[in-house]
């Protein structure tokens, strides 16, 4: 009879799983919604970086050549990787900065959330003796908040339409050369 006892006492109620899975589903929940934000961070961070190598290559190309590489779609006009509405006029190509890859870089920039207007673009001036160089669009939580960001879109001193006083392109990480009217565009 003790026996008896013992063994149906065993076990967990119905109520008592409901409750630990719910428990459990929350806690996966939290972990998941924080583990998303740091894959986006990641993501920035990733493009800050590759901006930064990006434009070492293009210094190094200048270096060599005496001008900065031409755009695929030519001068004053902005070009991109592919899915980009900058995209090359090539089908196929995704050789948006002319001359830079394999030489002075591994491959151009892609970002993952490609899409129109979203993107990695670049553009040099007609001497391409200046040239800027964009994530457009694509920066998912580490937005720009300052012209003093070092991959703010303009220079803080910018009056143009492109670069209004109400503040900086927040979802935009750029770098260009060091001239006056580089960062205009």
């Amino acid at each position: 009879m003790i026996k008896k006892l013992l063994n149906k006492n065993r076990g967990f109620t119905l109520v008592e799983l409901v409750v630990v899975i719910g428990i459990i589903g929350v806690l996966s929940a939290i972990v998941y919604a924080n583990f998303g934000d740091s894959r986006k961070l990641a993501r920035d961070d990733i493009r800050k970086t590759t901006l930064k190598d990006t434009q070492l290559a293009i210094e190094l190309y200048k270096a060599q050549n005496g001008v900065y590489p031409e755009a695929c779609r030519g001068a004053n006009s902005w070009s991109g990787s592919l899915g980009t509405s900058w995209a090359c006029p090539t089908i196929g190509d995704d050789n948006y900065i002319v001359g830079l890859v394999p030489d002075y870089i591994a491959e151009l920039p892609k970002d993952l959330k490609t899409a129109n207007t979203i993107g990695y673009i670049y553009r040099t001036s007609a001497d391409r003796k200046e040239y800027k160089l964009m994530a457009h669009k694509s920066p998912e939580i580490k937005f720009i908040n300052s012209y003093d960001d070092e991959f703010a879109r303009c220079n803080k001193a910018d009056n143009s339409t492109a670069c209004p006083n109400a503040g900086p392109d927040q979802k935009t990480y750029a770098v260009y050369s060091n001239t006056s009217n580089a960062w205009r565009w």
